[in-house]
């Protein structure tokens, strides 16, 4: 009987915990054009790069294709991801350093990817791997990065006024119209702006250089209840967290990105979208 009340508490516990709530963010360029099924691209008769978001909090995927015959150099000493005023390098000249109860922590540690693997990753035993300063894309390869989070902290803060639309639900069997709360957003007003700073070169001693800085901004916000997000998912995701792909859901975008999260108060709960 002890086991099965504390099998119950632990169901309720995670239960009132789990996300209720989501934010669609949709994200606009100022330089770069939108593809719906690239993301954002630019492009021209030296190289492609293309970027996509959608992933929870925002991951910043990029790819660098060379079109040339010859390589190409990437400089990461001389590349960074810059959000609001802060510029995060994506090359240290360090193999390891405790960043614990520092200042950077709290300022920029939070936004590099929580993984063992990969470009330059930011773990939690605050160790940033010492990774290729200069990297080269032989031709017809492409280079594929993807270090640093948009929003590694809570629900984004949301200014201005919204309007509430009433969509079709994409819960089976609920017929009822969904509420869905939609805020729109210009470069100055946005809640989130940022940057991916890059510099490239023809030749290994950046002779001939190529600076790329990719501009983006938070230009419509959609709140909505979790399961609306889900969809066809969310009876799936509720028993196996974790395991729905992000291309299976109703509102996946690659110009877009998602927050899952719960509503501090009551009173914010019930002014939620349901």
């Amino acid at each position: 009987m002890k086991s099965l009340l504390l099998a119950c508490l632990s169901l309720l516990l995670l239960t009132s915990c789990a996300p209720t709530v989501s934010q669609l963010v949709t994200l606009k360029s100022d330089n770069l054009k939108s593809d719906p099924r690239q993301g954002f691209v630019y492009d021209n008769d030296t190289l492609r790069l293309s970027y996509q978001f959608f992933a929870e909090r925002g991951l910043i995927h990029f790819a660098i294709e060379n079109k040339l015959n010859k390589p190409l150099y990437v400089d990461w000493k001389r590349s960074s991801f810059i959000i609001g005023q802060n510029k995060l390098d994506y090359w240290y000249d360090v193999a390891n350093i405790n960043l614990y109860g520092t200042a950077y922590t709290s300022t920029y540690g939070r936004y590099f990817r929580n993984s063992s693997s990969g470009y330059g990753s930011f773990s939690l035993n605050g160790t940033v791997r010492k990774d290729n300063a200069i990297d080269y894309i032989p031709p017809g390869t492409k280079l594929e990065r993807d270090q640093f989070i948009l929003v590694p902290g809570n629900a984004l803060s949301l200014p201005g006024q919204f309007t509430v639309a009433k969509v079709p639900s994409t819960v089976p069997d609920e017929k009822k119209p969904a509420d869905v709360q939609v805020y729109h957003y210009t470069t100055t007003d946005s809640p989130l702006t940022f940057r991916n700073y890059l510099t490239l070169g023809t030749d290994k001693d950046f002779n001939h250089e190529i600076v790329i800085d990719s501009k983006f901004w938070a230009a419509d916000v959609q709140v909505m209840a979790r399961k609306q997000f889900l969809g066809n998912a969310y009876e799936f995701e509720a028993n196996e967290p974790g395991t729905v792909g992000s291309r299976t859901l109703p509102y996946y975008r690659p110009d877009a990105f998602f927050i899952n999260y719960t509503p501090e108060s009551a009173n914010s709960m019930s002014s939620s979208p349901r």
